[in-house]
């Protein structure tokens, strides 16, 4: 039997068990909701950068310096798009570009003052409407849900908040990562 072929852009069905089909299902819807606060919170960016732009700087904030190469692995899109993605924040003064010491022909990408100043801005948007949401839930139900996203985060290899975001000091969050 031949083995299925999937494009870039449709993960394959790995184990299909049906008993997780009702976990999937709210996975689905939750992260319907957080597409949604993300997309208002990446518009609350002093400076106007898309989802892709923005994801680039968590990338670079949280990976430190890259190639365009490997911010393209990390996308999974295609380097010559993350080079036009990498092309515009450059433009914005949000990253910038540094020949390799020890390879001349490496370039490496890292994220500015200003690209950080972005990531504040758009973390304390989000932080704030992640707090609303949170305040309709009992304090059980914010425990499980918090349980819940750990495994999540950690099963899809998601760096912890605390663990990749230059924070404002004056204000430093209730949990500085996790362990």
């Amino acid at each position: 039997m031949a083995a299925e072929h999937h494009d870039q852009d449709t993960p394959p069905d790995v184990d299909h068990d049906p008993s997780l089909d009702p976990v999937v299902d709210e996975f689905l819807t939750a992260s319907r909701a957080l597409v949604a606060l993300a997309i208002r919170s990446v518009n609350a960016s002093p400076v106007d950068v898309t989802l892709m732009q923005h994801r680039v700087l968590v990338l670079l904030s949280s990976r430190g310096e890259q190639t365009v190469s490997e911010l393209a692995e990390e996308l999974g899109v295609n380097a010559s798009n993350a080079s036009r993605v990498c092309d515009r924040l450059q433009r914005l003064a949000l990253v910038a570009r540094q020949r390799s010491t020890t390879d001349a022909r490496s370039v490496r990408i890292s994220v500015t003052d200003d690209g950080r100043a972005v990531l504040r801005a758009v973390h304390a948007h989000r932080r704030a409407e992640v707090r609303a949401v949170l305040a309709n839930l009992s304090a059980d139900e914010a425990r499980a849900a918090v349980a819940a996203l750990r495994a999540f985060n950690d099963a899809a290899h998601e760096a912890a908040e605390g663990d990749w975001m230059v924070l404002d000091t004056t204000s430093a969050p209730s949990e500085a990562g996790r362990t």
